[in-house]
């Protein structure tokens, strides 16, 4: 009898030292196999259009009509087991023949697959140069090369390529009145124009959304700077959704005409990649503010979020509907991203222009109150005492406008802290993640604040929460969370955010490291971390450096102090 031949993608996955695994325990080992086989790697083939046409204790061989299918199914199979899995796998795909012959398999395809199988890394997924051709472009993407192999009984080097699963997000830790709350994530909108005018105005609204949506009950929202890293990229939302930790991602385009805009969203479970809703909106450019508040208002309605009046009201009356204003606003937010006195100067003249343009629009109110805190806390003005009374000022004009505000408590906290009013700068950032829960950047200087009254389990917990909710987050976050580990006593902890601290921002975090090895009693490193301080800021001045610190204990500053002395760096 002829085999029955065909073109097939094939999966081929093995555990990783099953056979060692067994030895060490062999009962907990076969619960585990059968756990991988019948709650993840069965079912994930079922969803993926497979079939299983060969089982080989702890292996599989699959067969797929769609390589796409193939290739789908082993990143959901390798995420999948990386969560639930005691036992790790490696994967090879391939596309080939394959024959059936006497119930057993043959082919290039088969023997292709094991053969990349074999040589991938425990958690990888290895494909041939022909799967890599054969795929899409947003799933080529993912994948590196992984340079020319030679496999055994194939003549000829072929060329690989891999996948890795991402590095796990950090566990989720979410506000508690937020507990049992779904992650959602907004990726940038697309501009469908290549004018930059336009896209400038569709990553606007892709911050509108975000804040929007921030005002949902029981939703977490995601923080700008973490779904912007796929800005331009070609992404597969199951991964973003593994990447981020996230429920739900939200995603759209954005086309202006003339007067006229057109803005397409769509909701999709981020585990499953199925569509959820879908809407398009058209309106005149005047009235396009409107459309944010309308697909939060749909979001809440797909995901049977029920909102009290209080909470309807919150979507009314904090926005503007002058396209200057709010372009203006947006440049400020986007110039303060950078700490540095010239792009802090230059923040502050768009948001007074936007003021100018519309002074009934709440929230270029609040960035210029942030921008007068930052500036008084890094000594970026002549009159610290003026800037924060700006500061106030700015909160107490936002409020009017919209007593909901909740950037507007922050802003005046911001500014008891840096005044030295602990106990009320926290009790103001309560209000505003009371609030708005999905502030990332507000938790994380409360967070900042509670380390300095010396709250310190408070000042981790927080400041893992802002981690939550920014898992992309900036390079002060980590300085933060650095900070509360070290009044902790958590010295290897604390240097492990203060070295993320200063790859993420150069010539940031080398000073506290100076503190850590003189608490360690690493008289030597410390002097090291000292003179790389200088080498950034060689102006530095404990003297002045310590009119920064934000201490209710004038013995604990005093401590610190000293063990910059000791560390070398000069008074």
């Amino acid at each position: 009898m002829n085999p029955t031949r065909k073109l097939a993608a094939v999966l081929a996955a093995d555990v990783v030292n099953y056979s060692g695994q067994m030895k060490a325990d062999e009962a907990g080992t076969l619960t585990a196999l059968r756990h991988l086989r019948k709650d993840i790697f069965e079912p994930l083939v079922s969803e993926h259009r497979g079939n299983v046409i060969k089982r080989m204790g702890d292996g599989w061989l699959v067969e797929f009509a769609s390589v796409s299918d193939a290739v789908r199914c082993a990143f959901d199979i390798q995420t999948a087991a990386l969560r639930q899995s005691a036992l790790q796998l490696r994967i090879g795909v391939h596309l080939g023949d394959i024959a059936f012959e006497d119930e057993d398999l043959f082919g290039d395809g088969v023997n292709l697959a094991a053969r990349l199988q074999t040589i991938a890394e425990p958690g990888m997924v290895l494909i041939s140069d022909v799967v890599q051709r054969s795929i899409d472009e947003r799933l080529s993407e993912v994948f590196r090369t992984a340079g020319d192999r030679k496999l055994k009984n194939v003549q000829a080097p072929i060329s690989v390529f891999q996948w890795a699963p991402p590095e796990a997000p950090p566990p989720r830790v979410a506000p508690q009145s937020h507990s049992q709350a779904l992650l959602i994530g907004v990726l940038p909108f697309d501009s469908l124009s290549s004018d930059p005018d336009q896209e400038f105005f569709a990553d606007g609204i892709t911050e509108e959304i975000i804040t929007t949506l921030s005002k949902l009950p029981n939703l977490l929202v995601v923080a700008r700077n973490s779904t912007f890293v796929y800005k331009g990229r070609s992404v597969d939302i199951k991964q973003v959704g593994f990447e981020q930790g996230l429920d739900l991602v939200l995603e759209g385009s954005v086309r202006q005409n003339r007067d006229r805009v057109r803005i397409t969203a769509q909701l999709i479970d981020a585990k499953t990649g199925m569509h959820l809703w879908a809407d398009r909106f058209d309106r005149f450019i005047e009235d396009v503010f409107e459309v944010q508040d309308e697909i939060a208002l749909r979001i809440a309605t797909e995901l049977q979020v029920e909102l009290l009046e209080g909470e309807m009201a919150r979507f009314r009356g904090s926005g503007t509907k002058n396209l200057d204003a709010w372009s203006s606003q947006i440049k400020a937010t986007e110039s303060c991203r950078k700490v540095t006195k010239e792009s802090f100067a230059e923040a502050r003249r768009h948001a007074e222009r936007a003021i100018a343009l519309d002074p009934t629009y709440s929230a270029p109110l609040c960035t210029l109150g942030f921008i007068c805190t930052v500036e008084a806390r890094h000594c970026f003005c002549k009159d610290r005492k003026a800037a924060l009374a700006q500061a106030r000022g700015c909160a107490r004009r936002a409020l009017e406008i919209d007593s909901y505000n909740p950037e507007a408590h922050a802003v005046d906290g911001f500014a008891d802290a840096i005044d030295g009013n602990l106990d009320d700068a926290i009790t103001k950032f309560d209000r505003a993640l009371a609030l708005n829960p999905n502030h990332a950047d507000v938790a994380a200087r409360l967070s900042l604040t509670l380390a300095f009254d010396g709250q310190i389990a408070d000042a981790i917990r927080v400041a893992q929460q802002a981690i939550t909710l920014n898992p992309h987050y900036p390079g002060w976050y980590a300085g933060v969370l650095g900070f509360a580990k070290r009044l902790d006593g958590k010295y290897e902890e604390a240097k492990e955010a203060f070295r993320e601290y200063s790859e993420m921002v150069e010539g940031f975090g080398h000073l506290d490291m100076a503190i850590v090895y003189i608490e360690m009693g690493d008289i030597k490193a410390a002097r090291k971390a000292a003179q790389t301080v200088l080498k950034f800021r060689p102006d530095f001045r404990i003297s002045t450096w310590k009119k920064t610190q934000l201490y209710s204990s004038q013995k604990r500053l005093e401590q610190d102090c000293d063990r910059l002395r000791k560390a070398g760096l000069p008074d």
